[in-house]
């Protein structure tokens, strides 16, 4: 049985000093990875910052991470008329730098690609929307990763900023965590900010939120990987490991509904009305 050991991993220098430690990792010694064939599983401009960290990792490091193939949802169709059809920047970066794109609104009968003939050891999920199918995390030799902006437990789902935000918290995280089976974000704890988090600045907006964890987030992948934090056994390094959290003090961060958008002049002040245009953007309401 391997003994753990507590690993500071030095070469994750924070991006903005609202980080103000790096994250810790627990390793073994005897922790030996395979080079990685990844599936990157993205979307948005924080998927963006993680894939750029993966790739120039790989390009100075092919021990660790051999290949890097991307996944997406098919694209949508907006506009007028809905003719147009509107790709999620993932995919043009990917191009960018030259890596192979696929694409599948599920998993059904879907199978991983084989870079080179080899089968993807390890999937990388961020910010990316569907629902990994338990399949395929069997199926793939190190399971799955996902990169979660909060401080898991709280704050799971796939609005994290938003609801920080809007519930008028302090302070927020990045979580890295295995990929559940079971439910969203659901995973073993691999990598987590410690306490108390980020600072979240008085009067902070959704954009300079998503900024602020952005970089930090891709940082900590990378330096995960080197860590090994992949390969079993993981071990879970959470907050909640340490100080089981009260449940009712947890907040769920579900998709914003229209609801939360409206301004309501009969029970809202000027101080929510901003609150909640610095949180989700666009506000509309009945005049």
């Amino acid at each position: 049985m391997p003994v753990l050991r507590r690993l500071v991993v030095s070469s994750l220098r924070p991006t903005t000093r609202y980080l103000q430690r790096p994250a810790a990792f627990y390793s073994t010694q005897s922790k030996v990875s395979d080079p990685l064939r990844i599936l990157f599983c993205g979307s948005d401009e924080y998927s963006c910052a993680s894939l750029k960290a993966l790739y120039a990792e790989h390009k100075a490091n092919e021990r660790l991470i051999k290949s890097i193939d991307v996944l997406v949802k098919p694209a949508k169709l907006f506009g007028r008329g809905l003719k147009t059809l509107r790709e999620v920047p993932v995919v043009k970066l990917a191009k960018e730098l030259e890596l192979p794109v696929h694409e599948t609104g599920g998993f059904t009968h879907w199978e991983t690609p084989k870079p080179d003939g080899e089968h993807i050891n390890l999937i990388i999920a961020v910010s990316y929307g569907l629902f990994i199918s338990p399949r395929l995390i069997r199926e793939t030799k190190y399971g799955g990763l996902n990169l979660h902006p909060s401080l898991l437990p709280d704050l799971k789902g796939p609005a994290p900023l938003q609801h920080a935000l809007l519930n008028r918290r302090t302070h927020t995280g990045i979580s890295l965590q295995t990929l559940s089976e079971r439910a969203f974000d659901a995973g073993a704890v691999l990598a987590q900010t410690p306490l108390p988090g980020i600072l979240i600045p008085d009067r902070c907006t959704l954009a300079e939120l998503h900024a602020l964890v952005t970089d930090p987030s891709a940082e900590m992948l990378v330096a995960g990987l080197r860590a090994g934090v992949h390969v079993p056994p993981h071990v879970d390094v959470g907050w909640a490991q340490s100080s089981p959290p009260n449940k009712a003090t947890l907040v769920h961060a579900p998709k914003l509904t229209p609801e939360e958008r409206q301004i309501v002049w009969s029970t809202m002040d000027a101080t929510e009305v901003a609150l909640r245009s610095r949180a989700t953007g666009v506000l509309w309401t009945y005049v």
